[in-house]
């Protein structure tokens, strides 16, 4: 073999992988942009359902159809920090009118009042009250705002300090946790 027909080889084979990590990268950005991303669990706002580390995989497509729920482990830019991503759940839904009184999240919605039942928290957890959100007073949640706590209602930055969430600062539901390997699975 000549060393001309060695070099088209290679060069064939150098363009083909190039347009196939040039593919693959235009791929990877539009899901990343549009579908799905990546995060990493920071900070112990959220044990012990989640934990500092554990990679999750945030869907973000359906939001643009489908709302939000209560109970929903959601991505979200917290007000006034649009540089920060925080991993809360889902409270508080438009309608609701919420109430923390002790140690409990009343909720009054469709004319109905009941203590909200939190079977991902440990027993005994107590919500308390934060800057935003007092003791005993009630708060209305209006259209197009959520308000997100913490699974670890003592060591959480959410609504009840900086307050109520709109929906286009939520990126997107949490929905899968690939690391580590022993807690792969579904949300």
């Amino acid at each position: 073999m000549k060393d001309s027909e060695k070099y088209k080889i290679f060069k064939k084979f150098f363009i083909e992988l190039l347009e196939t990590f040039l593919t693959t990268l235009i791929v990877l950005f539009i899901i990343y942009a549009t579908i799905a991303m990546p995060e990493q669990v920071v900070g112990a706002s959220m044990e012990p359902n989640f934990h500092t580390g554990e990679r999750i995989l945030v869907e973000k497509l359906t939001r643009h159809f489908k709302p939000f729920e209560r109970g929903d482990v959601v991505v979200l830019n917290p007000p006034g920090n649009e540089s920060s991503d925080y991993i809360k759940r889902i409270i508080g839904i438009p309608g609701d009118i919420i109430k923390i009184y002790d140690c409990r999240v009343y909720v009054s919605t469709d004319g109905k009042r009941y203590i909200l039942d939190e079977t991902y928290l440990p027993e005994r957890t107590c919500t308390s009250e934060g800057p935003r959100l007092k003791e005993g007073r009630s708060i209305k949640i209006e259209e197009n705002e959520y308000l997100v706590l913490g699974d670890n209602r003592a060591r959480s930055s959410d609504s009840r300090f900086f307050g109520l969430v709109e929906a286009n600062s939520i990126l997107g539901r949490v929905i899968f946790r690939f690391w580590p390997l022993g807690k792969l699975g579904f949300i």
